[in-house]
């Protein structure tokens, strides 16, 4: 009972100072914190713990999935680094991880709902799923279940072959989850794009269930 409650305090605690972090800008930081608080509420669970404060790197192995959550995540990272011809280096993981956290706080803002990272959505047997899917976040409304992907685009050069590749695998997702969503509710997948260099995403054309926006940044 003591330790739940202190489990509650310190929660509040990092929930308060990484508000204040995404208040002043620090995205990176203050998404630091909420991973601080996914290993508090996972201790008991928790394998390893590494804190590099030369670099700021930030390691945690959970005995359950959280670990390859967030392996999954950095994957897909490295491979949106990779796609617009950039390093995979520190502060390139900081500014991406920057731009999505900037991003999905604008949609929760819009959508004035709760949104969620991290969280797998699995099709099949819970124990063997069949196909996987974490997006960036999620938030769900009374009629409707969204899926927020989001790419950053340094040149509006890399534009296409980003939305090419991005829209077939969303469209997999889509005809896989879409089916199971109930009759009041439908499947909506955005897929935001998001440069500082001016985008035409009217020139695309997407799947059924699949919103194109473009936000500047």
């Amino acid at each position: 009972m003591l330790k739940n409650l202190i489990k509650i305090i310190l929660g509040a605690v990092f929930i308060l100072f990484a508000s204040f972090l995404f208040y002043k800008t620090e995205y990176g930081y203050g998404t630091f914190l909420l991973f601080g608080l996914l290993v508090l509420f996972k201790i008991d669970e928790l394998t390893n713990l590494a804190l590099n404060l030369k670099n700021g790197q930030f390691n945690a192995n959970f005995q359950n999935s959280n670990e390859k959550t967030i392996e999954e995540k950095v994957k897909k990272l490295d491979k949106e680094i990779s796609e617009n011809k950039l390093p995979i280096t520190k502060n390139n993981y900081i500014l991406f991880q920057n731009i999505e956290s900037k991003i999905l706080a604008e949609q929760q803002k819009k959508y004035n709902a709760e949104l969620k990272t991290l969280v797998h959505f699995m099709y099949g047997q819970p124990d063997k799923p069949k196909f996987m899917y974490t997006p960036d976040g999620s938030l769900q409304t009374d009629n409707a279940l969204y899926f927020f992907e989001i790419k950053y685009i340094l040149k509006p050069e890399f534009a296409e072959n980003i939305v090419k590749q991005t829209t077939e695998y969303l469209k997999t997702i889509y005809d896989t989850f879409s089916p199971s969503m109930g009759k009041d509710k439908k499947l909506i997948i955005k897929l935001l794009l998001a440069s500082g260099q001016e985008i035409d995403a009217s020139k695309f054309s997407v799947p059924t269930g699949i919103e194109l926006e473009f936000i500047k940044i």
